[in-house]
């Protein structure tokens, strides 16, 4: 099969939810839609006209209420996570990003490594978060630290980041964009380890959403989609096409 560049171009537009004509008025369900349709929803703090996932959406769904998105996250729709970048992702995914976070290579691995070198102020935070309930960084005092620089936080902060990515924190919520860290079995009370999948199993998965998500797609592209693992992926993509 030839598809010529005008015909890729709106498979692509058409798969990331740009060519459908916008519905008004538009609703909170419609926004899960638009981010289950994506894959991914990346997150960025810089702000000029508005931060930049309320204005991906608004290029899918025009005039929406951004509040919606906040409730999705507290509600567990949704859930916070790296996949290309830092991203809002579909809560029903959860299983395929957790058994990243478990492998021993990858930002899970390593926010490991950094827990275990200087675990002090880890177990400091997670005592505080499970005393007190879900928190902010702001909350943590930071007593006697000066920062030199955009990159040099606190060791709440940082600790709270690993603990993040290691999986033993999520974020619950967040409050005028800050976030609000808890437990991750109280935010995913349900969840168990058990439920992973296997790595065949979510190799799979990620590949099949990214073409979903991309329209069409050079072999190379897939794997970048998600910043998966790229061995395989041409003898995948060929089996999956058969």
């Amino acid at each position: 099969m030839r598809l010529t560049q005008e015909h890729a171009r709106t498979l692509l537009l058409a798969a990331q939810g740009l060519c459908a004509p916008v519905e008004q008025p538009t609703t909170k369900d419609a926004v899960l839609a638009a981010i289950r349709q994506m894959g991914v929803l990346q997150i960025d703090t810089i702000s000029v006209v508005a931060r930049s996932p309320y204005l991906v959406l608004w290029s899918r769904l025009g005039t929406y209420e951004p509040r919606w998105l906040d409730e999705l996250l507290a509600e567990r729709a949704i859930f916070e996570y790296w996949a290309h970048a830092l991203c809002f992702l579909p809560m029903g995914e959860y299983g395929l990003y957790r058994r990243g976070m478990l492998e021993p290579i990858g930002p899970g691995a390593r926010a490991r490594a950094w827990i275990a070198q200087q675990p002090e102020v880890p177990a400091r935070v997670l005592d505080r978060i499970r005393s007190a309930g879900p928190l902010r960084s702001a909350e943590f005092p930071g007593v006697g630290f000066r920062s030199s620089g955009w990159w040099d936080h606190k060791p709440e902060k940082v600790a709270l980041e690993q603990l993040f990515l290691a999986g033993e924190l999520m974020i619950a919520r967040r409050e005028n964009f800050q976030r609000v860290y808890d437990l991750r079995e109280r935010v995913l009370p349900g969840w168990h380890d058990t439920n992973l999948p296997t790595a065949e199993e979510s190799q799979r998965a990620f590949a099949l959403r990214a073409v979903r998500a991309l329209g069409v797609a050079k072999a190379g592209w897939v794997p970048d989609y998600y910043r998966t693992a790229k061995r395989g992926i041409g003898a995948l993509l060929d089996a999956l096409a058969a």
